[in-house]
């Protein structure tokens, strides 16, 4: 499992993208609302992986530094359709900036 936490967290921009549109295009997901605009589920999806592979690389650190973890209590996340999202890692910050950067450049 490390293994794949850590090619998450090495893998490329672009990589992470082509990972998110297949799983959209695999289960089904829609890729344009009802206007025919494109929906950003690919890069949501990317980065979400990318977080959850953070969040996990953080905590196995967390682990072998303290023997006894304690439990970390976590604010309750403003879902997107109100207009938030739950940001804990600076590292998941990072990405969704270099997300939404490179998809300005790409149109």
């Amino acid at each position: 499992m490390s293994d794949l936490k850590s090619a998450i967290l090495d893998a490329k921009y672009v990589d992470m993208i082509d990972l998110g549109d297949f799983v959209v295009r695999d289960t089904g997901l829609p890729d344009v609302d009802s206007d025919g605009n494109l929906m950003p589920q690919a890069t949501e999806i990317a980065a979400a992986i990318f977080r959850w592979a953070a969040d996990m690389k953080a905590a196995e650190a967390a682990r072998t530094k303290s023997p006894a973890p304690t439990p970390v209590a976590r604010p309750a996340a403003v879902p997107a359709s109100q207009g938030g999202q739950h940001r804990e890692d600076p590292m998941a910050e990072a990405l969704d900036a270099e997300l939404n950067r490179l998809a300005q450049e790409q149109g």
